[in-house]
């Protein structure tokens, strides 16, 4: 079988997590799950940027492509947008015990023990101990963020779930857009152009997402909406003018803006009607 076909089965059954857990739960509001998701998703992005984006720790061989990052961002995209969060939902919202976690833990090293004899997915200094430490520590983090937002108030918790929400809505479109082959980001921070765009835009948005917190989460009134959309347009054509930004393939400003606040806008909704305090 095909490699990728791997990471999408992986991915499907994440799916599957996520739509049995929805399911056996229906008590809870689906915005909810939503935003948890999303805030989880997060999470394992995060700290795979930073263990394989810059230290480049293991490398996902999905066999799409010749460059070994777009083959680790395509496998990043498969596994962090699915699996990750689906195991997450599951073990918060079913409040799981330390037993589960010890099962699921043991689940992902079965897998990625699969993985390493599959040659689909290779360790460069990582190590079994540093994923089962990884995954238990997410699974706590998991089950006690899911309490905090199933009984939210406006405050720490609900800005910081919606910074993480914020992040993955804005961002999960661009590396999409990079592996498309539509644009990249010209800054040379390292010589693979497609780590190099990622490394930027990523650090990039977690400061522009700060913004767009801040205008849409913590300013009460409507019209404080509008100033991402305006920050978002501004700070793009700059690094076009830069040359920063480079279009391939016929893309061009007006579709990344398109992309862009169309994110916003999706951004604006969730927060607008998910996680939502109730009146005392």
């Amino acid at each position: 079988m095909a490699s990728i076909y791997w990471y999408y089965l992986l991915g499907i059954i994440g799916l599957g997590i996520t739509a049995f857990t929805v399911y056996k739960k229906r008590d809870i509001k689906l915005s909810t799950f939503l935003v948890f998701f999303l805030f989880s998703l997060c999470v394992t992005w995060i700290g795979e940027f930073v263990v394989l984006g810059l230290f480049n720790s293991y490398a996902y061989k999905t066999g799409i492509y010749t460059n070994p990052w777009a083959q680790n961002i395509l496998g990043h995209l498969i596994l962090n947008s699915t699996f990750y969060p689906g195991t997450a939902l599951l073990v918060a919202a079913c409040s799981l015990g330390y037993g589960w976690i010890f099962l699921i833990t043991v689940l992902y090293l079965l897998l990625e023990y699969l993985f390493l004899k599959l040659g689909i997915y290779e360790h460069h200094w990582w190590k079994y101990y540093m994923t089962a430490l990884a995954i238990f520590i997410y699974q706590i983090i998991s089950i006690f963020w899911f309490k905090k937002i199933s009984n939210i108030k406006y405050g720490f918790y609900r800005i910081s779930t919606f910074y993480f929400v914020g992040f993955v809505v804005l961002h999960f479109p661009i590396p999409v857009i990079l592996l498309l082959g539509k644009q990249y980001y010209n800054v040379n921070w390292v010589q693979d152009m497609y780590l190099s765009s990622t490394m930027f835009i990523f650090t990039y948005q977690l400061v522009e997402t700060l913004l767009l917190v801040l205008f849409v989460c913590a300013f009460e009134k409507w019209y404080w909406s509008i100033v991402p959309f305006i920050t978002a347009f501004v700070g793009q054509f700059i690094l076009v003018k830069l040359n920063i930004l480079v279009f391939q393939d016929g893309w061009n400003l007006f579709y990344t803006m398109l992309v862009y606040f169309t994110s916003i806008a999706l951004f604006i909704l969730i927060e607008k009607y998910s996680l939502i305090p109730e009146k005392q």
